[in-house]
């Protein structure tokens, strides 16, 4: 009798449960696909200037079955509010739309969603109501190691974050991170599946919608329109492209300005009102503007297709003001800004975005200091960046490129020194480098990657808690080609020094040569090895293949601890790499070089996925005023009987390399007409030093 009852009570949980997830559909509210039939009639509410929700009339043409996987959609053509000059208008994603039913009553069916480019009827897409309010806005982000505070929002901590999605490499219990998976190796000409830029493609532009008519003739979700304020229009010609694989349009609108209404005069959320999403807030203004489509209490639903599908999430939300509707050949968009935070966004699917109307979550404060060695001033930067796992890089990289040509375009030839800390809680990461002629691809993979691997890897999302950093500006490259490299001994003795000679052109400098040595281990066995002799890349990639381990992780520390390491790899060195034979193996990240025979072949044969091999080698850094480019490898002989030895300084610009053979991987002197005739040599670079 005791277990009938427990049964008897969980039934009637159950039933409670389910008649409360119903309660969200009033069927004398809403409307279900099922009861829409071609021809019948009603209205939509959107904001087309200001704060006003206005109407337009709609009527409905067909329903299309199964036009997302168990998804219906409503096709329905629009009159008045001018939509038959501008047809489906980016920013109306999300406007409620209302249907006469044989009662006489006005009930929701859905919101405005889909459009075709370049239509000469005003014909649209409506995301079904019931689909939405099963959008689970009451799901909380599931807890992250690290918090994020903004005082200036909430006053208060939370922590916003979604499901992990990454890679999982290797064939044991454990997930297994790669750094690769996210950040190309040097000259790559695609991004890897991780990377933000994947869904862009490649690395090179996409084809527009007029090199691709089938694009036109099908029916797409609306892009959302993100205005843009406090960013020139090359940062949006940069950045623009990799936001639209996302379906978001950077539009140069401004921010909110003195026309955003005070205080008092904030708009409510309600069906029919801008619903605006603040990506970056301070000295740039960064905001998705869409359409509320229903509040029931204080969940609220909008859009009625995906922000960025990425399901669970924590953004602030909030409401806004259109200022303008451009009507446009290929797609008509709204121009509008946010006018005030209203709450949080949580849920974001194929169906449309949900969340809850009160306080909204904290931002990730970034401050920023330009300075320029000409002597044109110094220059600070703040922003606040919404926390998302995808976006939050991306937005960090429009707000340094912003920060970087807010007072002036940079310089055709510069050299930008930064130091940056990227704080996640009590862990953090400081990139320090140089970058030669810096574009904004490469600010973006230098400072996004430690955000992206702290927030896409298997086993914990981390999120950054504050970014601080300054940049130093040169106007001058500080760059030098590698011409030739001359070794004037290929024969050596174990423990001897192996010196080497590299010839280099600065930019718009006359020729160098700069000597560097490396010193040979004492217990190297008699034999043939390679030696290497490079700029940072090229040392990046051989240290990738030679020593594979050093990249992958198998918990958050080690993802952090990959991070330390690339980010030591410093740019304006040269890289000396003598690689002896195959006897190290690695457990994980910990390397054990130099190991017997007879153990290593123990470890190798245990059957764990965690052990590999890999190539010992002797590295020596060597730093140089000058950001290097280019490489030569040699081999070089291990004697220990060799008695003859050859000394002195080669003829200028000799190279040498194993007999009968040329130098893989020969430079070659760039080619300037530009530049002016060579000047008399200057003082060549530091003298080469031992670091460990």
């Amino acid at each position: 009798m005791r277990r009938l009852c427990i049964v008897l009570m969980l039934l009637v949980s159950c039933v409670a449960f389910g008649a409360e997830t119903k309660s969200l559909f009033d069927p004398n509210r809403h409307m279900r696909v099922d009861e829409v039939k071609p021809g019948m009639k009603g209205f939509g509410l959107s904001v087309f200037k200001g704060t006003k929700i206005e109407k337009f009339d709609v009527e409905v043409v067909s329903v299309l079955k199964n036009f997302n996987p168990k998804y219906d959609v409503i096709l329905i053509n629009c009159k008045g509010q001018n939509l038959e000059h501008t047809g489906a208008i980016a920013g109306m994603s999300g406007s409620p739309i209302f249907l006469h039913d044989d009662q006489g009553r006005d009930r929701m069916i859905g919101a405005f969603a889909y459009g075709w480019p370049m239509v000469k009827d005003p014909l649209a897409g409506v995301q079904p109501i019931e689909y939405m309010l099963k959008l689970p806005v009451d799901t909380p982000a599931p807890a992250t190691q690290t918090t994020v505070a903004n005082p200036q929002v909430t006053g208060q901590t939370e922590k916003p974050a979604a499901e992990p999605r990454a890679s999982v490499r290797g064939s044991s219990d454990r997930a297994t991170w790669n750094y690769f998976d996210m950040v190309p190796l040097p000259g790559a000409s695609k991004a890897p599946a991780l990377s933000p830029f994947a869904k862009y493609g490649s690395l090179a532009p996409n084809p527009s919608l007029f090199g691709d008519p089938s694009e036109t003739m099908r029916l797409h979700p609306l892009a959302t329109p993100l205005m843009v304020g406090g960013v020139s229009q090359k940062v949006i010609e940069d950045f623009g492209p990799i936001f639209r694989a996302y379906g978001m349009s950077m539009l140069q609108a401004g921010g909110m300005g003195g026309g955003a209404p005070s205080s008092g005069d904030v708009p409510k959320l309600q069906p029919g009102s801008v619903l605006a999403v603040p990506l970056v807030e301070g000295d740039m203004d960064l905001t998705a503007i869409g359409t509320c489509t229903e509040v029931i209490g204080n969940r609220m639903w909008g859009f009625g297709h995906a922000f960025n599908n990425e399901g669970v999430i924590s953004m602030p939300m909030g409401s806004g003001q259109i200022n303008g509707i451009v009507a446009n050949l290929m797609t008509s968009f709204k121009l509008g800004s946010m006018s005030g935070l209203a709450g949080t966004l949580t849920a974001d699917q194929t169906v449309g975005v949900g969340g809850k109307i009160g306080k909204a979550p904290p931002m990730i404060p970034v401050d920023l200091k330009i300075q320029y060695t000409d002597g044109s001033g110094d220059v600070n930067y703040h922003f606040d960046c919404a926390a998302h796992p995808k976006l939050t890089p991306m937005i960090v990289g429009v707000a340094i490129t912003s920060a970087l040509t807010g007072a002036r375009d940079l310089p055709q030839y510069q050299t930008m020194d930064y130091d940056v800390s990227l704080q996640f809680g009590d862990r953090t990461v400081r990139a320090e480098n140089t970058l030669v002629n810096a574009q904004p691809g490469d600010v973006f993979f230098q400072l996004g990657t430690p955000l992206m691997a702290a927030a896409e890897n298997p086993f914990e999302r981390v999120m950054p808690t504050k970014i601080t950093g300054t940049f130093r500006v040169t106007p001058q490259a500080r760059e030098a080609q590698i011409l030739s490299i001359n070794v004037p001994r290929l024969k050596h003795r174990p423990g001897e020094h192996v010196r080497a000679f590299v010839q280099y052109r600065p930019f718009r400098e006359a020729e160098q040569t700069m000597p560097v040595d490396i010193d040979l281990p004492k217990d190297l066995p008699d034999g043939d090895y390679q030696l290497v002799i490079s700029d940072w890349q090229r040392y990046l990639t051989d240290e990738a293949a030679a020593k594979p381990f050093r990249f992958t992780a198998q918990d958050i520390n080690e993802v952090f601890a990959v991070l330390k390491d690339v980010n030591e790899i410093r740019h304006n060195a040269l890289y000396i790499r003598l690689l002896r034979q195959p006897d190290g193996v690695a457990v994980g990240r910990t390397a054990m070089q130099h190991m017997p025979s007879s153990r290593r072949r123990v470890l190798l044969d245990s059957g764990r996925s965690n052990i590999s091999p890999f190539m010992s080698s002797a590295v020596k850094i060597v730093p140089t005023q000058n950001v290097m480019d280019g490489s030569a490898e040699f081999t070089i002989t291990i004697d220990s009987e060799i008695r003859v030895e050859v000394a002195g300084k080669p003829p200028k610009g000799e190279q040498v390399a194993p007999k009968g053979e040329e130098p893989r991987n020969k430079p070659t002197p760039p080619k300037n007409d530009n530049a002016p005739a060579p000047a008399s040599p200057s003082q060549p670079d530091n003298a080469p030093s031992e670091q460990p």
